[in-house]
Formats: structure tokens, sequence, C-alpha cells
């Protein structure tokens, strides 16, 4: 190997300065996750990290939890006030519209066009829906008709064979469930006041005479009366007659209970047209 190199000489007095030391960097101290959350929060520093020092895991909880409530609170302000603000400005909408003229003027129309519906539907032509078979074949369950309730008004008395919509009599009750007792029914007027009925070998007679209905679906599995229908009735039969719950079974039904007379039926439009009679 190579020999040393000689050592430097000095001037006189010089004193060499002591070696150099590395400089040392403190390393960075994460912060606290307390001062991190009060920081999110925005809220006091010192109050959390009070409540992480003390009591341990109970006091981060206590923190987490107010922080939650914070937080929660300040999500849901706006979108109150945000509806709030929708709401308002939906009803002073609604007024600023029924104060201008063509407001005041359309809730005119609306409102004489829903009385005279309203009005048509009670006193003259009322829709019905079918909801069983004892008029089987003239009504299928879900076919919908139109109810004369307006010629009564005029002198129409009730007749044989019409069909008509009734309030069901207090007789009726008995035999149904109390869910039920008071439904309106449909049937078809077999007799009146005065006639002389009878069903045998199922075959109707009025008054001595037996009835021609092609509407009926089958002859009558029962026999009825001789009975004289009183004065302020009419009697119903259903057009299946052995599927039907009818004076029969529960008696005369007052005139004063019909609602009206069937004439229509315009549902399904493949079965519409005039009620047979």
């Amino acid at each position: 190997p190579p020999p040393p190199p000689p050592p430097r000489s000095l001037p006189a007095g010089f004193v060499p300065a002591p070696p150099q030391q590395p400089f040392l960097r403190r390393p960075p101290v994460e912060a606290a996750p307390a001062a991190k959350r009060a920081r999110v929060a925005r809220t006091p520093l010192a109050p959390a990290l009070r409540m992480s020092s003390e009591g341990g895991g109970e006091g981060k909880n206590k923190a987490l939890e107010k922080l939650a409530s914070v937080d929660g609170k300040k999500g849901d302000e706006p979108a109150d006030a945000a509806d709030d603000e929708d709401r308002k400005g939906f009803v002073q909408e609604l007024v600023d519209w029924f104060n201008s003229d063509d407001g005041r003027e359309e809730a005119f129309q609306w409102t004489v066009t829903f009385t005279l519906a309203l009005s048509f539907r009670t006193f003259v032509l009322e829709p019905r829906f079918i909801p069983s078979l004892s008029m089987y074949p003239t009504f299928e369950v879900g076919d919908q008709l139109a109810v004369d309730k307006v010629s009564k008004l005029f002198g129409r008395e009730y007749q044989r064979k019409d069909v008509v919509v009734f309030r069901s009599p207090p007789a009726f009750a008995k035999y149904v469930d109390k869910n039920k007792a008071g439904e309106d029914l449909i049937k078809r007027i077999v007799a009146i006041e005065g006639d002389k009925v009878e069903v045998k070998n199922g075959d109707l007679y009025v008054n001595g005479q037996v009835v021609d209905e092609p509407y009926r679906f089958e002859e009558a599995q029962y026999d009825y009366g001789p009975k004289v229908v009183p004065q302020g009735c009419v009697l119903v039969f259903g057009d299946n007659r052995n599927e039907s719950l009818d004076s029969h079974i529960w008696g005369e039904l007052p005139k004063e209970n019909i609602i009206g007379r069937a004439v229509i039926k315009y549902w399904p439009p493949n079965r519409a047209g005039t009620v047979e009679n």
C-alpha cells in the first residue's frame, strides 16, 4: 500500500475546530385524533383534547357522539331550510294564481264542472259495477252499467222485468255478514204490488200465467208461493235463479228502497247495449 500522506503543517496559534455534529431534526408528531376532530367540527380544541385525555376510551366515545350530533344538525339545517323555502314558494305561487284573472276563471270553470258532474250522478244517471253472477247471463262480473234515477221523478212506475238497483232491506242482513248487510243490490222485478206469484216446476207464474223469461239462466230448483205482493212492494229475483239471494229468500222489497233502473250496459264494449227486459 502507498505510504500515508505527511501531516499538514498548521500555522502557529491555529486551533482546529471540533468535529461537526450531524443536524438532528425532531420527527413530526402526528396531530392527535382529538385535535383533528376538533378542527373538522370547528369546535374549540381544548375541550376535545381534555375529553380525549381524561377517561381514555370513554372520553373518545363522548367526543365522537358530540361530533356526530353537531355534523347531523349542520347537515339537516340546509335541507330543512330549502324545503321550507320551496313550500313557501309553492303556496305563494298558488295564491298569486288564484288572485290572477286566469286563475279565477279556471277555478270557476272547475267548480261548475264538478258541481254538474256530481248533480248528474246524484239525480240523473249513476254508474254501477257488477260484483257477482247473481244476474248472469244478463250481467257478468266486472260489467259496468248506467242507472236511470230521474224517470221515476216524472211519474214512470216500476214495471215487471225492470232491472233495478236498490238498497238492501233489513231482512237481507239476516243472511249475510255484517259488513255486507248495507250493500246495494241489483235484481229483476218479477211482480208488482197486487200480483199473485208462484214458482213451481222451475217456472215463474204471475196471476196464474207462466212468464216467458228469455233472460233466465236456468229453471228454478225451488218452489215459492203462491203469494200476493203487498202494497208498496215489489218482488225481485236474480236471472241466475239458483245462485241469487233475492226475494224468494228474504221477502218483498219496499219500493222506497229502489235507487234506479238499469238502462245501459257500457262496459265491456263488446257487450255494450241496452239492458234487456
